[in-house]
C-alpha cells in the first residue's frame, strides 16, 4: 500500500463541487421564490449556474444538513466521516433516500462520469494506491474513467459516498476487494500513513533447490499496516508475479555474473551521466522515490528488492 498526499488541489477542487451540487439538492435552485436557496459566490460556477431538482428530504433531515455539516462531510478524516454518519443514523431517518441522493444520483450518474477523471488526475496517484501494479484509469465504452474505491462502503455507508477521504484511487481488481471491519479503525488508511508511521519492505525466501523463491513481506506483525496488507492479499498477488518479476531481478543479480546488478548500476551512472533516480528508470522502468512510487507499476517492490539484493552476498543456488 501506497502513501497518499493530500494535494490541496484536489481538495479544494473537491470541496467546492460537492458543497454546490449537495446544497442545491437540499435547498434547491435559489429565486425569487426560493430565497432559502442556494448559490455560490462564483458567478461562473457550473454546477450553481445549472437548475438541479430538488430532493424531497424530511425537516429533520434538512435540519441536520447545515453549511457546516456538510463542508465536515465533505472534508471530514476518516474518524470524523464515521461520527458524521453515527449522527444521521441516531436521527432514525430512512435511507432509501439518502442512498439514491448519494449513491446513485451523486456518486454514479452525476460525479464519477462527470468529474471522477478530474478528481483523480488532481490527486495525481497514477497506479493504484493498494498495490501498485496496475494504473487507475479503466477504459470503458471508449472512455477513461477513473477507479475509486470506496473506503467505507457505498452500501454500508451511502452518506459517505462523496467524500474526498473516502475516495481512493485503486485498480479495478482493488476496488472489488473489499476490507473486512474497516469501522474498527484496525487498517492503514493510504491518507494518514504518514502520520502513523506504518512502513513495510518486500522482501523473499529461499524455497527450495529448484530456484523457487517466495515473496514475503517485512511489516510489524498485527499492526494496521499488516492488517491492510493481508486483506487485499499483496503477499499472494505479489506471489503470483514472483517468476517473472522477482526471478528477473535475481537472474541480474546472481545469473550473469557475480556482481552484474551492481555493475551494470555504476556503469550506467558513471557513462552516461545519469541520477540514480534516472539509471533505475531505464534499467528497470520504475521510480525509486517513495513519494513517486505512484508514477509507475512495481515501483515499491523492484526497489525494495533491488536494495535488498545489492546488500547481501549470496542466496542459495
Amino acid at each position: 500500500m501506497l502513501a497518499l498526499n493530500i494535494n490541496n488541489e484536489a481538495l479544494n477542487f473537491h470541496h467546492k463541487l460537492i458543497k454546490c451540487w449537495l446544497s442545491k439538492k437540499i435547498l434547491g435552485n435559489k429565486s425569487i421564490k426560493n430565497k432559502s436557496g442556494y448559490k455560490c459566490a462564483d458567478n461562473e460556477c457550473e454546477v450553481c449556474r445549472t437548475n438541479l431538482h430538488k430532493v424531497n428530504l424530511s425537516e429533520k433531515s434538512v435540519n441536520f444538513f447545515t453549511s457546516k455539516k456538510i463542508d465536515d462531510l465533505i472534508l471530514g478524516k476518516p474518524e470524523e466521516l464515521l461520527q458524521i454518519n453515527e449522527e444521521f443514523n441516531a436521527l432514525g431517518i430512512d435511507n432509501d433516500i439518502i442512498k439514491t441522493l448519494f449513491i446513485n444520483t451523486g456518486y454514479k450518474n452525476w460525479f464519477q462520469p462527470n468529474y471522477g477523471k478530474n478528481l483523480l488526475n488532481l490527486i495525481n496517484q497514477e497506479t493504484c494506491t493498494y498495490c501498485n501494479r496496475n494504473y487507475t484509469l479503466q477504459i470503458v465504452s471508449n472512455r477513461s474513467r477513473a477507479e475509486l474505491d470506496h473506503w467505507f462502503s457505498k452500501d454500508e455507508f451511502p452518506l459517505l459516498a462523496l467524500s474526498f477521504y473516502n475516495l481512493i484511487p485503486s485498480c479495478h481488481s482493488c476496488n472489488h476487494m473489499k476490507l473486512n471491519n474497516v469501522v474498527d479503525n484496525n487498517f492503514a488508511h493510504p491518507y494518514t500513513l504518514k502520520e502513523e508511521g506504518e512502513k513495510f519492505k518486500f522482501s523473499f525466501n529461499y524455497v527450495d533447490i529448484n530456484q523457487n523463491f517466495d515473496v514475503k513481506l517485512n511489516v510489524i506483525e498485527n499492526s494496521k499496516m499488516d492488517n491492510s496488507l493481508k486483506d487485499f492479499k499483496i503477499k499472494e498477488i505479489y506471489n503470483a508475479h514472483s517468476n517473472k518479476e522477482l526471478k528477473d531481478l535475481l537472474d541480474l543479480r546472481y545469473k550473469y555474473s557475480k556482481n552484474y546488478l551492481e555493475i551494470l548500476l555504476e556503469k550506467t551512472f558513471t557513462e552516461l551521466s545519469m541520477s540514480k533516480e534516472e539509471a533505475y528508470r531505464m534499467i528497470f522502468g520504475i521510480e525509486i522515490k517513495e513519494e513517486d512510487y505512484h508514477k509507475r507499476p512495481f515501483s515499491k517492490f523492484k526497489h525494495d528488492i533491488v536494495e535488498e539484493l545489492l546488500r547481501i552476498s549470496t542466496i542459495p543456488k
